[in-house]
């Protein structure tokens, strides 16, 4: 059995400003915590807000997720970038923001490293993923635009840039 080196003691020197010191018993140093990483009310705020966002985003993606998924017939570019875009963004609305939830109210990581590797990198693979895709839609609409008349290349094109824009998240990612 581990045995404990320390000991936290939080108070609340006024309204808005809690103060944390980790007293350590083996080498008697304190050790004082800024704000922002104690519970406080601006975690309150944050985690309000996000739960906010969670709702909304889930109740815009998941229709539109689940309407790509069933029109399936017909297999337009657009189509494919939106549902691309869709994945994108359920993968932050159900892994970003929820992480960030718990770590508003938790204020430490108590999952473990192998899942915090893997949490950190999709928080940074979501928001990738669906600028690239953002990227990825513009050029198509640019191409769709400035050469109207070569559907033909349109859907491998397509295909192209969403492979680019899945590997280069992945690679920007990957730092996590």
């Amino acid at each position: 059995m581990a045995e404990i080196a320390g000991v936290w003691r939080c108070k609340d020197i006024n309204t808005n400003l809690t103060s944390c010191e980790y007293e350590d018993n083996k080498t008697n140093e304190t050790t004082i915590l800024p704000d922002y990483l104690t519970f406080n009310e601006e975690s309150m705020r944050e985690i309000a807000v996000y739960s906010i966002l969670f709702v909304i985003a889930a109740t815009g993606n998941l229709p539109v997720f689940i309407s790509l998924l069933r029109n399936r017939q017909r297999k337009s570019p657009v189509k494919l970038m939106m549902l691309n875009l869709a994945v994108a963004d359920l993968i932050v609305t159900f892994v970003m923001i929820p992480l960030e939830i718990s770590w508003r109210i938790t204020v430490e990581w108590i999952a473990g490293t192998l899942i915090c590797k893997i949490m950190l990198f999709l928080r940074a693979f979501g928001p990738y993923l669906s600028s690239m895709i953002l990227v990825c839609i513009s050029l198509d609409r640019y191409f769709a635009i400035v050469h109207p008349l070569k559907l033909n290349d349109a859907k491998r094109r397509s295909k192209v840039m969403l492979a680019c824009a899945w590997l280069t998240s992945l690679i920007c990612a990957a730092p996590q």
